[in-house]
């Protein structure tokens, strides 16, 4: 599921999955650079800590894939001064310097194709204003299990991107293997603006076992730091050298492996410590320089979110917005005779709004008329308190909603404004919650990671965190459940001439949350523009106005060419959705047509028919064949044996049912033998998997529904789970005879 790994989750995996891959702005020769990549590797081979210097291999768990043996992060801040620009200002940059070095053992080939090269992102340009400069570099050797240490060279580093403002690079590890201990480090150095604030994540768990984790910062006392432990993660032990710098450790023993890729939510439920950097003195909450804040208050960063609001509160910011709408509800008025019902107002402001941000089309735009375009979100937050701003214009009470995801932090443990996700909540007869995800959310969908979250609320008139209820966090969004989010696979199926090559006949229906990656894969943005654009009385397409202006006449004639490009690839793209439902490219795609876009709540589905042909579900077994029954539902979620263990409560994208309904043609002269077989029954509090199978009228009739019935599950459940995965494997693996007669 696309959409399960959120900006919080994806944060966390990336950290703990990937050697870590960094950026830069400032580009050196090739000479500089090797001679500061060697000077850096001396430093870090150097690192006086006993875990790197005598790590035991010994120790290690052998079950495991793969262990790491030692981590160590250092974070080192200082400043200088320098003169800017003709104005001969002077400021005082910030010289900020990560690095991170692993010690992993390698366990098993897993481990080691994964282990097997380095990426990186060698430099990248970005804006003058917040990074002006960075160096990254990597080091990495081989410690051999007979004691021997093999360097590995980083100038065999392979240039994958060589852009002006962008390089990056693959650094092969030749001779890992089974049994090796890899050693490796990166480290970026950047030099950034006083006001630009650097943010770390500290995650104390990992898909492997972590014997020694140490985190070690030196400060100087122009920068301010402010920390927050979550679950149970140590504390930094603080002090200060002769030059007042800041000095801060940590570390922590014997970590457990955890399953962090399978629904779990890191940020819930691994130690966590995340630090901010500052320049003292600068940003909202204008830290004192030199002054270290652990925990800091929830409320300062509320009313982050107050004076952030405050600081768009103009009329000009939203009037772009405001004026359209209103007259795309004139025209709605006139073309249809009657006022629109004022209960349906903000449900119109919501889909002109959407329209507008996601949909309308401006001269000066990038051409993105492809699959691209559909994954475009709304940045910071600004779709929701555009809305609340427009809804003030129209006199619909509201309030927004500080939600924060089940993949990122707690309310209680809100470090930033930017936590915050702004829903808005009509106070209405019948109120409405509304949230903004990205092109296809309806005015009634909440993203699904902000279900069963309590939240506080603002009110946006005298722009107020409600301190006086906050305590008992007055809006609990509701959760969906099985019923609501449902994939639906309807399918006949036929065999060709030759016996193996079956013909699939398929309508999919995609409802509730199971919708949106369907619609992110398969619809055209030509297609559902212009849907929208009629739905609101919009007379003119954008195309229609470009071929009507001189200055824009050849950008309708781009657009028409590119809107052609992206229809001759649709083919390809529903093509690639059949072989990610059923783990097999199809031998061919015969047709294909959108039945339903799904695009409002009025009509919410997504609905789809594909006819395609499909090689390797049927084989020649001398005068018969064998049907691989388990292959019609796609494949199955296939659990790797250290999972199959489980601590840790369970965090589920969303409750959610499969449904496949499938008739397959039995060709005459053969009968079809082990259909019983078929038939299982596994439901349980935590979900189901039901197989129901039988023949009538040369016909195969299946049906297999599976179902996960909530969201989060504790530990303790984790068995009735495995039941529900155990039955989906085992049918994946069913077979019938097609008997001659």
């Amino acid at each position: 599921m696309g959409r399960f790994t959120r900006l919080y989750q994806t944060t966390i995996v990336a950290l703990l999955l990937l050697p870590p891959c960094f950026v830069s702005a400032q580009q050196r020769n090739a000479e500089q650079y090797k001679k500061y990549a060697a000077q850096v590797q001396k430093e870090v081979w150097g690192w006086d800590i006993p875990a790197f210097q005598k790590p035991d291999p010994a120790a290690a768990d052998s079950k495991a894939s793969a262990v790491i043996l030692a981590k160590h992060e250092e974070i080192k801040g200082s400043t200088q001064k320098k003169i800017r620009g003709i104005s001969l200002t002077v400021i005082k940059d910030l010289i900020y310097i990560s690095t991170v070095r692993q010690m992993v053992k390698i366990n098993d080939k897993a481990a080691l194709d994964e282990y097997s090269e380095l990426s990186y992102q060698q430099f990248e340009s970005r804006d003058f204003y917040k990074w002006r400069g960075a160096t990254t570099t990597i080091g990495a050797r081989i410690l051999k299990p007979d004691g021997k240490i093999k360097e590995v060279n980083i100038d065999e580093a392979v240039l994958v991107k060589d852009e002006r403002t962008n390089k990056q690079r693959k650094l092969a590890i030749p001779d890992l293997q089974v049994g090796d201990v890899l050693d490796y480090f990166v480290r970026v150095e950047k030099q950034t603006d006083t006001y630009n604030e650097e943010n770390e994540i500290f995650v104390f768990g990992d898909d492997k076992p972590i014997q020694h984790y140490s985190v070690h910062c030196e400060f100087s006392d122009q920068y301010a730091i402010e920390y927050r432990s979550m679950n149970d993660a140590p504390e930094f032990k603080v002090k200060r050298n002769d030059d007042e710098d800041i000095i801060m450790d940590m570390e922590m023993k014997n970590i457990p492996a955890r399953p962090i890729s399978l629904w779990m939510s890191p940020f819930r439920q691994l130690p966590i410590v995340r630090m901010n950097v500052m320049k003292g003195g600068v940003g909202k909450n204008s830290r004192k320089s030199g002054e270290v804040y652990h925990n800091p208050a929830i409320d300062e960063f509320k009313d982050d979110v107050r004076l952030e609001l405050a600081s768009r509160n103009t009329y000009s910011l939203a009037s772009q917005y405001h004026g359209p709408i209103e007259d795309q509800i004139k025209l709605y008025n006139k073309e249809h005779k009657t006022k629109l019902p004022k209960d349906s107002i903000p449900y119109f402001v919501y889909y002109g709004l959407r329209y507008m941000f996601f949909y309308r089309v401006k001269p000066q735009d990038p051409i993105v008329v492809n699959h691209q375009r559909n994954y475009w979100t709304p940045k910071d937050n600004w779709f929701i308190y555009y809305l609340a701003r427009i809804f003030n214009g129209f006199d619909i009470p509201h309030e927004i909603v500080l939600a924060t995801s089940k993949y990122g932090p707690a309310q209680k443990d809100v470090m930033s404004a930017g936590d915050y996700v702004y829903l808005v909540r009509t106070k209405t007869d019948k109120p409405v919650l509304m949230g903004s995800d990205g092109v296809f959310t309806d005015a009634t969908e909440i993203p699904y990671q902000l279900e069963g979250q309590k939240a506080p609320t603002v009110d946006t008139k005298r722009l107020k965190v409600d301190k006086e209820h906050d305590n008992e966090l007055p809006v609990t969004i509701s959760e969906s459940n099985a019923a609501d989010n449902i994939h639906i696979e309807k399918m006949s199926i036929s065999l060709e001439s030759n016996m193996q090559q079956a013909l699939v006949k398929r309508t999919t229906t995609l409802k509730g949350h199971m919708r949106e990656d369907g619609q992110k894969a398969l619809l055209l943005f030509e297609d559902y523009y212009d849907v929208e654009r009629r739905a609101l009385s919009v007379k003119e397409s954008f195309m229609e106005e470009f071929a009507d202006s001189r200055r824009n006449r050849s950008l309708a004639e781009e657009y028409t060419n590119a809107f052609e490009k992206a229809r001759k690839d649709e083919k390809e793209q529903f093509s690639s959705e059949i072989k990610a439902q059923f783990d097999t490219d199809p031998k061919e795609v015969k047709a294909f047509h959108i039945n339903k876009m799904g695009l409002r709540h009025s009509d919410p589905d997504f609905e789809y028919t594909t006819e395609f042909t499909m090689d390797g579900w049927i084989k020649k077994a001398g005068n018969n064949y064998i049907l691989n029954a388990g292959k019609l539902i796609g494949g199955q979620l296939q659990l790797k044996p250290e999972q199959r263990k489980r601590e840790v409560d369970i965090y589920m994208p969303f409750a959610r049912t499969l449904d496949y309904n499938i008739e397959l043609l039995i060709p005459a002269g053969y009968t079809l033998e082990g259909v019983d077989q078929l038939n299982q029954q596994v439901d349980n509090d935590c979900g189901s998997f039901i197989v129901s199978a039988s023949t009538a009228q040369n016909k195969l009739l299946l049906n297999v529904k599976k179902v996960y019935k909530h969201a989060f599950e504790p530990a303790a459940k984790w068995p009735d789970i495995l039941k529900v995965l155990d039955a989906a494997t085992d049918f994946g693996s069913r077979k019938l005879l097609l008997k001659k007669a």
